[in-house]
C-alpha cells in the first residue's frame, strides 16, 4: 500500500500541494492508530490519532485539529 491509498481520499483532493503529497507514491511499511498498534505520533502536532511510516524513513500524520481542519504533517523517524 503507498501513502495515496492509506491517506482519506480528500489528501488527493485537496492537498496535492502540501510536502506530505510528494510522498504519495512511496509505500506505507507500518501504520498506527488504528486497532491494536496506537503508538503516540513522533511529532509536535496534537492532533494526530493515525499516523504511518514511509519506506523513506518519513511519518506521515493525519492532523485532525478541529479549529484548523486537517492537515498532513511529515517528520523524520529516528
Amino acid at each position: 500500500m503507498k501513502l495515496i491509498d492509506w491517506a482519506p481520499e480528500e489528501f488527493a483532493q485537496s492537498f496535492d500541494d502540501t510536502r506530505a503529497y510528494r510522498y504519495c507514491d512511496v509505500k506505507v511499511v507500518s501504520e498506527h492508530g488504528w486497532g491494536e498498534d496506537n503508538k503516540p505520533w513522533p511529532g509536535p502536532h496534537k492532533n494526530v490519532m493515525n499516523w504511518c511510516v514511509l519506506e523513506n524513513g518519513y511519518a506521515v500524520g493525519w492532523n485532525e485539529n478541529p479549529s484548523r481542519g486537517w492537515s498532513f504533517p511529515v517528520v523524520k523517524m529516528k
